[in-house]
């Protein structure tokens, strides 16, 4: 199945899908919840970019953003998940890598059973995993889901240019920016009730 977009169209697309994904990252960092609704939008967009792109793991981890956007939203509304921002030990941080390396591989050899096209597939794979646990964590509200999402967003620096989608080589390279501020951010919310 390839879904035809105009080139007008696909790169209108992919610059809505930027703007959108830019201004989800910013207000999670600022722990507003509607940023979900945004995510939720400017991924639907992206199902559609990396499906014409062939990117098929890509498309359904844009997918799994979409689904995440929805529960990201709904869990941030609920009292007790609002109020704390929470912190992952050293198991749990080794035990996370863990699952993204199988979860990594997993992935690129259903790739490669399916005999989907792509010439980057093991990146595609590692992306995907990471960005899956990276999600997960944020929605929540761990503090070291902007560690996870960095390091998918370097690969994916790469990944993006080597497909030539320019403007999502550009939200990359926002997201590492604003995962940093994110984190600051989130660590100095966490650590203000302990100094009141």
């Amino acid at each position: 199945m390839e879904v035809a977009l105009s080139p007008a169209l696909a790169i209108g697309l992919e610059w809505t899908s930027v703007a959108g994904n830019i201004l989800f990252t910013y207000l999670i960092g600022r722990e507003v919840r509607a940023g979900w609704l945004f995510g939720f939008v400017a991924s639907m967009i992206g199902v559609v970019l990396y499906a014409g792109a062939q990117a098929w793991l890509m498309g359904a981890l844009n997918g799994f953003y979409a689904a995440m956007g929805l529960y990201g939203w709904w869990t941030w509304g609920r009292v007790e998940v609002a109020e704390r921002i929470r912190t992952m030990g050293s198991g749990e941080h080794a035990l996370a890598i863990v699952v993204g390396g199988v979860a990594t591989a997993v992935l690129f050899g259903a790739m490669k059973a399916m005999d989907l096209e792509g010439e980057h597939l093991w990146m595609e794979a590692f992306i995907t995993a990471f960005a899956l646990i990276a999600t997960w964590l944020m929605s929540r509200k761990v503090l070291e889901n902007w560690i996870y999402w960095t390091v998918g967003d370097i690969v994916a620096v790469f990944y993006n240019h080597l497909i030539g989608f320019n403007g999502y080589v550009l939200l990359m390279v926002v997201y590492i920016v604003l995962a940093v501020v994110g984190f600051l951010r989130w660590r100095r919310q966490r650590q203000r009730p302990a100094q009141e």
